[in-house]
């Protein structure tokens, strides 16, 4: 994930939000926290899914009374604390030594995938 975030262009993330079914494992978001370098949150709801598809869907109905666009942040400004939107600490950077390691083997796995590119070319 981390490599291929790195590819788009997208800039190392100040803290990942995780959600859905494995937020639940700390073993997995320890291990997210030490591959992306930094801290993890996870939201009350594991079942992101239908929340975000709820929350969409409120949002389209509050744009379309207004007649124009509305961030949707304005849905729950000053009452976040207040819903299942809250976040929580889940796991902690860690440990540098760990993060840098990772860092390593990402660099040799995009290297062993661009030789495999090259050699096979493009399915």
């Amino acid at each position: 994930m981390r490599a291929h975030a790195e590819r788009c262009g997208m800039p190392s993330p100040k803290r990942i939000i995780a959600t859905g079914g494995a937020s639940a494992n700390h073993s997995i978001l320890s291990s997210i926290a030490s591959i992306f370098g930094c801290d993890v949150y996870t939201v009350q709801r594991s079942d992101s899914a239908s929340l975000g598809a709820a929350l969409r869907a409120a949002h389209g109905w509050l744009c379309n009374k207004r007649g124009s666009f509305v961030p949707i942040s304005c849905m729950y400004n000053d009452k976040l604390e207040k819903t299942s939107l809250s976040c929580k600490l889940s796991a902690t950077a860690g440990d540098q030594e760990l993060v840098t390691k990772y860092a390593w083997l990402m660099k040799k796995r995009i290297e062993i995938e661009n030789r495999l590119v090259q050699k096979l070319g493009r399915w």
